[in-house]
């Protein structure tokens, strides 16, 4: 399997479609928008799960049709309840007008991270029902103290090869109970060390999957969920230039589902 990599934005902000969208476009790269559906029908009503103004539906069905991205589940309030993420899928494919959103079935991307097995159970219908995937946070196999710890001094000295090391368990090369996981890319993270996992997974030939929140101008980064927009490009100029270089490929997280599956 060649190395994949997936973007996943979480929550459905303007900013994803303002900010990032544009720079996707601009080198044809996929990527996979969790949507918060509460959020975006009406969050002063349902509540918000960020200060950040949620993007409005038609700009989702924008995205929705235009093809070369993914619209996944993120529950109806931000909550990891059977109720509230059925809710929330249905809602979003009533407002899209499909019976489900990509011709594999549904995705979701788990609020928090906060799901649990029996939840999962339920929703996966052992791999039977129609949400394929959930999408976790990072995960560790082993040495899960020495590589939490490694996640911490990465915020302060930023070396490249401790934060591939930190991440690695993180990278997937198989698939089990229909779970995915993926690296919070937080403000304080530089290009350096992203470069690094990603280079790790290309060595091994693993999926990868960058969960963002905001992607935001330098002097409008307030927190840590908020991603310099620079350096996002960066990024996505690096990613380009590695798929035409035959390193790697970048899909929606449901096509990297779909590549793990067959593995």
């Amino acid at each position: 399997m060649k190395c994949i990599i997936s973007f996943s934005f979480d929550d459905g902000r303007i900013d994803s479609y303002t900010e990032a969208l544009p720079i996707l476009k601009r080198y044809n790269l996929p990527a996979t928008f969790n949507i918060t559906t509460g959020y975006v029908e009406d969050h002063k009503r349902y509540g918000s799960p960020t200060g950040v103004p949620p993007m409005t539906m038609g700009m989702v069905k924008e995205i929705y049709e235009d093809g070369n991205y993914e619209i996944a589940g993120h529950g109806f309030r931000h909550r990891n309840d059977i109720e509230d993420i059925t809710k929330g899928l249905s809602k979003l494919k009533k407002q899209l007008g499909t019976k489900q959103l990509t011709r594999f079935g549904d995705g979701f991307a788990s609020p928090g991270t906060g799901l649990d097995a029996k939840t999962w159970r339920f929703l996966n219908g052992g791999g039977n029902g129609s949400i394929r995937y959930a999408r976790l946070s990072l995960r560790y196999l082993n040495h899960g103290a020495l590589k939490s710890l490694a996640r911490k001094i990465c915020r302060i000295i930023h070396l490249p090869s401790l934060y591939a090391f930190a991440y690695k368990d993180t990278l997937m090369n198989t698939i089990k109970d229909g779970i995915l996981y993926s690296i919070p890319v937080l403000s304080s993270i530089r290009i350096s060390e992203l470069k690094a996992v990603i280079k790790y997974a290309e060595i091994h030939d693993s999926a990868c999957i960058l969960m963002f929140h905001s992607i935001a101008p330098k002097d409008k980064v307030h927190d840590n969920w908020d991603y310099e927009k620079g350096k996002f490009e960066e990024l996505c100029k690096f990613l380009s230039s590695e798929q035409k270089e035959g390193k790697l490929i970048v899909r929606t997280t449901m096509e990297l589902f779909e590549h793990l599956e067959k593995e």
